[in-house]
């Protein structure tokens, strides 16, 4: 058996309840994001409090691939304000091309609202826009780019109802209960998780990964196992997401957020 599960049930006294009776919706007027995002693989994270904040924030990265620049972005809240977290798995690649940037726009807001990633560029030859969104990162981002060692910074368990809906979530930090956790890939696909407490090793365990060529992650050595899309990866950031179904407490969707320690 993996060390993880039992970990977590050491340290459920520091989860955090959120709860919410009352999930947001589309209509609602603000909804607090956290968007992190590059700008020519520059990382940066913004909370932003209102639409407004949003809507000023997607005219800048029009802006800035229109100078030429690659724009990637993600919101890093698991489950803000879907309407349905499985339309995020349904199909891994939404593109679109235009010379609108109001339609770019709302289709920027509609990937966001599906939990994807989004990639956008632009043409100044012919003045059109490009944009590519995705469950997953595609392989050729993520081959290499994870192997090293990531401190887990933090893991939400989100339930979910039998529509996909949001019932509940859950924040799991592990320096809140005195341990630090590290996860290493290394090329050959092998992989490790150490964790420690005041300096110390405490725990170990080992086990193998894989990257499908769609991007995939799969391991069994993350809680629940199976398998993980990643929804972002740069030298500094790792977040991976995973929805277990038929479980005993209804359908669970995770994410973890890493930060990274050392690169191979």
């Amino acid at each position: 058996m993996k060390l993880f599960p039992y970990i977590v049930l050491a340290a459920a006294l520091v989860f955090t309840g959120c709860e919410n009776d009352n999930p947001a919706t589309g209509s609602d007027i603000n909804i607090e994001r956290t968007i992190i995002y590059s700008i020519n693989n520059i990382e940066i994270r913004s909370t932003l409090e209102t639409e407004a904040e949003w809507d000023a924030m997607l005219d800048r990265f029009c802006e800035l691939s229109r100078e030429g620049k690659e724009v990637v972005f993600y919101n890093t809240d698991p489950i803000p304000h879907h309407d349905n977290v499985k339309s995020s798995t349904k199909d891994n690649n939404h593109t679109i091309t235009t010379t609108d940037r109001e339609e770019l726009k709302k289709w920027m807001k509609a990937m966001e609202k599906d939990g994807l990633t989004v990639t956008v560029s632009y043409d100044d030859g012919t003045g059109t826009w490009s944009g590519t969104a995705y469950a997953t990162a595609p392989a050729i981002n993520t081959s290499g780019a994870i192997t090293g060692t990531w401190r887990l910074r933090c893991m939400v368990v989100t339930q979910l109802d039998d529509n996909g809906g949001l019932i509940s979530s859950d924040l799991f930090v592990p320096e809140e209960g005195g341990n630090t956790m590290y996860y290493t890939f290394s090329d050959d696909g092998t992989m490790s998780l150490n964790v420690t407490a005041a300096g110390s090793t405490v725990a170990t365990d080992n086990s193998t990964w894989t990257l499908s060529d769609d991007g995939v992650l799969c391991t069994d050595l993350l809680p629940s196992g199976g398998c993980w899309n990643v929804n972002w990866i740069s030298n500094s950031t790792l977040i991976i997401s995973h929805q277990a179904e038929d479980t005993e407490d209804g359908e669970l969707f995770y994410q973890l957020q890493f930060d990274i320690v050392t690169a191979e």
